[in-house]
């Protein structure tokens, strides 16, 4: 795929991808290979979803959310319910929810979650799993509207497991893979796709609970940066404050 059609330039990708190991499957579909996953459907841009470097992803303007900071980060967890998205003002438009280690001030992020997307004034919710700089592998389970999402990173040495359930549609997906990692953060974000910060489909709200860092809540488990999407100087999302492991992030302006 052509660089506009990513997320971020990526430039920085390089040696040192994480390697796909095997898929387990909880639900109606057979366990499936790294050859033979589906991405998401052909007329619908394929994202990569991290721009790390040596800075902050909040310069970069992308990145809302939490990121923890100032320990080494071995696992996330945490849940958050679909939004709801208004495709009448915006019809075309791409942000992304999701939970995961490192990309806050390092080069590799492993995260987990889903694009909620307007193509054409129509909702559409895709779930995928990264191990950046490796590309974002999408999958085609069922996501709506209202469904409880859990998501959970970890990492044993070199050994990743990443798990992402809708408990609402009653699908579990869990990813192994392997990495030489940084460990430098651990964060729950909604981010900007594509080229830009472009307007973006009104989605309300989107609530991050139970979010657990290294065994303790996000607030606990190391020092805590807020970011927003920013265009400009104009902040386009505001975070509730983090409490307890669970906060608020709100669309305010497209």
């Amino acid at each position: 795929m052509a660089i506009s059609g990513y997320r971020v330039g990526l430039a920085c990708l390089a040696a040192g991808s994480s390697v796909l190991l095997a898929v387990t499957l909880a639900g109606p579909a057979s366990a499936a290979s790294h050859a033979s996953h589906t991405k998401a459907p052909a007329t619908f841009p394929h994202y990569n979803h991290a721009r790390p470097g040596n800075h902050k992803v909040h310069d970069d303007q992308i990145w809302g959310g939490y990121a923890d900071t100032g320990n080494q980060f071995t696992s996330i967890s945490g849940s958050w319910t679909v939004p709801t998205l208004d495709c009448s003002s915006v019809p075309d438009s791409s942000v992304s929810p999701w939970i995961g280690i490192d990309g806050y001030g390092t080069s590799t992020v492993e995260q987990i979650g889903f694009d909620q997307d307007c193509q054409g004034g129509v909702a559409g919710y895709y779930p995928w799993v990264e191990m950046y700089p490796a590309d974002s592998i999408y999958f085609t389970e069922t996501v709506n509207a209202g469904d409880q999402i859990t998501a959970s990173v970890s990492v044993s040495g070199s050994s990743w497991t990443l798990t992402e359930s809708d408990t609402t549609q009653g699908w579990s997906k869990t990813f192994n893979e392997t990495g030489d990692d940084q460990l430098g953060s651990a964060e729950a974000i909604v981010e900007d796709l594509g080229n830009g910060i472009g307007p973006v489909a009104p989605f309300g709200s989107v609530t991050f609970t139970n979010l657990v860092a290294n065994g303790q809540p996000l607030d606990q488990a190391g020092t805590v940066n807020s970011t927003d999407i920013e265009r400009g100087n104009t902040p386009l999302t505001q975070n509730s404050p983090l409490s307890n492991g669970s906060f608020s992030i709100s669309w305010l302006s497209s």
